[in-house]
C-alpha cells in the first residue's frame, strides 16, 4: 500500500474506512461479473419502462378511490378562435 493511502486511511474515522472497504471489495467483485456493460448510467427506454411497471410506483394510478371525477364533472371548455 502506497504511504499516501495509509495516510489517508488513518486520517479517516471508522465509519468512512468501512466506507472505503465495502467499496474496495465492490471493485473486487466487479472483476468477476459476466455483463459488466450493467454497470453503466446506458438503459434503453424500454428496459426503463418495464422497471418502472415492474416497481409498482404508478399502481396507484388505477384504484379506484382515485378515480373522483367523471366525464360530467366540470364544465366544457370554449377555445378561443384564432
Amino acid at each position: 500500500m502506497s504511504p499516501r493511502l495509509t495516510q489517508l486511511l488513518e486520517a479517516m474515522t471508522p465509519q468512512e474506512r468501512s466506507e472505503v472497504e465495502a467499496f474496495a471489495a465492490f471493485i473486487i467483485v466487479r472483476r468477476q461479473l459476466l455483463q459488466p456493460q450493467l454497470l453503466t448510467d446506458d438503459i434503453s427506454v424500454q428496459e426503463l419502462t418495464e422497471l418502472v411497471a415492474a416497481a409498482g410506483s404508478f399502481d396507484w394510478l388505477s384504484a379506484e378511490e382515485e378515480d373522483i371525477y367523471s366525464l360530467e364533472d366540470g364544465e366544457s371548455v370554449q377555445w378561443p378562435r384564432p
